[in-house]
């Protein structure tokens, strides 16, 4: 069976967001305010769609200081 990678990026964001009470209102002005310019609709569409670059996905860490390590496994 094929991984279903769009999904686990949802999911992946939206379980950051549900661990600190976080709505997509709260992560769009972060953003917002640290310079990015993005409007809700545009937040909550790259993020249900699970269909976002990784450079969104960097964004997001930053405003939410959370860091990224590579596990070589």
């Amino acid at each position: 069976m094929e991984r279903d990678f769009n999904k686990e990026s949802k999911l992946f964001v939206k379980r950051i967001l549900l661990e600190r009470d976080l709505s997509f209102i709260d992560l769009t002005n972060m953003l917002n305010e640290a310079g990015y310019t993005y409007s809700l609709a545009s937040v909550r569409q790259k993020i249900n769609r699970g269909r976002y670059d990784f450079a969104f996905l960097l964004q997001i860490c930053e405003v939410l200081n959370l860091k990224i390590t590579v596990n070589n496994n």
